[in-house]
């Protein structure tokens, strides 16, 4: 009997990494894309890395590809769009050991600021992608992605979802592919993305195109299963496996990897008086198959709803043996007690800023009651830039809040932005050693690597004061009224002024 371990989607995809023989992974924590390296950093031997962000984590990973070893670079969809600026140019660049990023959609928004679909992404920058069902296939298909990588010497693109990424379910586990050797070599022509070069390796990238799409077709990953009705379902990843419970009376076309061949979907839909696109996220594969049948229904058709998950909600209009399931009663996610950002808030609050920009954290929960302290929430280090422009437009007692990790990721260009500028604002860190939000993961603060061993540690405060600021002070908030008073003076001060909120998450310090 074969060997099988119940892994989640996230896992499985780390599992397939190992098997594919990778030499390195990158990733910054982002939820539903977190436990890829958390688990290849307690089961791989090799080198795996928490970088200060997205962009950094790909950067490296391509570096890594370059020496002829594998790299897996995993993230959250909205992280892809710090990385949106190496990601388009190495389409062209090429890689040389196969190079698979693993990007985890988030439909249905339950811990991001939106929904935003990566196949876009993968179709923007001329990259294949693949999309399992279940974590059987994520195994199996990130293998398939190092080597369609390798064949074509470009990224390759691995859509999971949250319900894949946090499900669960058997695993086969194989053989591990002995790693690559190392295979650098100088290219000049090919790795320098100049003017001079461009016009070339676009070329290259696009005469590419017709055979990726033409492995796509021999790969079997698109695939057609007949029905007795005359009804159809197109199901994209996910969608597969709510389609699977129509048993054998819809036809099915089981779409797993992009670009689609769009004979596949016109030959599917031909003859059927209704045929459903079951796809999670944009009606990406809904929009190509509407101009081969007025018969197609989904997100366009309005017989879908365009925003959250699929799930029953979505698919209960057209088929009736399926019953809503009540959930339990919704409550709104909250500050853990003991927390410091409690005191934070609750002094914050007292100080009376006209106006406080919130940042990407557990601590945006403060918008919540009973604390309800921030205005804001747009994007990593949005704070601070926000806080400038609001100070910019005529508003004094302007506050930025933003937690350590974030500081680090996109804060700190911000903050030299802000004081170049001569904006008015009171930056309040809040640092609680630890990228607490996603699982307690470690910074560079820390000194500690995302294997447990110790790293190259960084300073806050220094920092802060190679950034030009006015004023540094460090602050536990559990003072209450030296940390309101604290605030309110800063808050009334000209110039660029920081206040470290130093108070360990309390997980973390347990």
């Amino acid at each position: 009997m074969k060997n099988k371990e119940l892994l989640s989607g996230d896992e499985a995809i780390a599992r397939g990494a190992i098997e594919a023989g990778i030499s390195f992974a990158s990733s910054y924590p982002g939820t539903p894309a977190t436990e890829i390296l958390e688990y290849l950093a307690k089961n791989f031997k090799g080198k795996a890395e928490w970088a200060i962000n997205e962009k950094i984590a790909l950067e490296t990973a391509i570096g890594a590809s370059y020496t002829g070893k594998r790299a897996l670079c995993s993230m959250k969809h909205v992280g892809l769009n710090v990385a949106a600026d190496p990601l388009m140019t190495s389409a062209y660049t090429g890689i040389k050991g196969g190079l698979t990023i693993a990007v985890a959609d988030d439909p249905g928004s339950q811990s991001s600021q939106n929904e935003q679909d990566s196949r876009f992404y993968a179709k923007f920058a001329k990259l294949p992608c693949l999309e399992p069902s279940n974590s059987q296939e994520a195994k199996d298909m990130t293998i398939q992605a190092f080597e369609l990588s390798e064949k074509f010497e470009i990224p390759v693109f691995l859509r999971s979802v949250t319900r894949i990424s946090h499900a669960s379910s058997p695993v086969t586990i194989g053989k591990i592919r002995k790693e690559n050797s190392i295979a650098i070599e100088k290219n000049p022509k090919k790795l320098i993305a100049v003017p001079s070069h461009v016009i070339k390796l676009h070329k290259e990238l696009n005469d590419k195109q017709k055979d990726i799409a033409k492995w796509g077709e021999k790969s079997g990953l698109n695939k057609v299963f007949k029905g007795k009705k005359k009804k159809g379902i197109i199901a994209c990843g996910i969608g597969y496996e709510y389609a699977k419970e129509y048993g054998d009376d819809f036809s099915v076309l089981k779409i797993s990897f992009y670009p689609v061949q769009e004979e596949l979907i016109k030959n599917f839909v031909k003859g059927l008086k209704e045929v459903y696109v079951l796809e999670e996220g944009e009606p990406f594969i809904e929009e190509k198959a509407k101009k081969y049948s007025k018969n197609v229904k989904g997100k366009l058709s309005g017989d879908i709803r365009m925003e959250g998950e699929l799930g029953t909600e979505a698919i209960i209009k057209f088929a009736p043996k399926f019953k809503n399931i009540e959930g339990l009663a919704k409550r709104l996610p909250m500050l853990c007690q003991g927390c410091g950002h409690r005191d934070l808030y609750t002094a914050l609050k007292k100080a009376e800023p006209n106006f406080t920009a919130g940042d990407i954290g557990c601590y945006t929960l403060g918008v919540n009651p009973p604390f309800e302290a921030i205005d804001t929430c747009l994007c990593m280090g949005a704070s601070i830039s926000q806080a400038a422009g609001i100070s910019h437009g005529g508003v004094k007692r302007v506050a930025a809040i933003i937690g350590d990790s974030t500081f680090l990721h996109a804060g700190i260009p911000a903050l030299i932005s802000a004081v170049y500028n001569k904006a008015n604002i009171t930056v309040i860190i809040m640092d609680n050693n630890s990228t607490a939000m996603t699982g307690h993961q470690p910074t560079p603060l820390t000194g500690i690597t995302a294997k447990g061993l110790p790293g190259g540690k960084v300073v806050l405060e220094e920092i802060c004061k190679a950034c030009g600021i006015s004023s540094l002070e460090v602050i536990d908030p559990k003072d209450a009224e030296k940390t309101t008073q604290l605030i309110k003076e800063k808050l009334s001060s000209e110039g660029v002024h920081v206040i470290i909120a130093r108070r360990p998450c309390i997980f973390a310090k347990k």
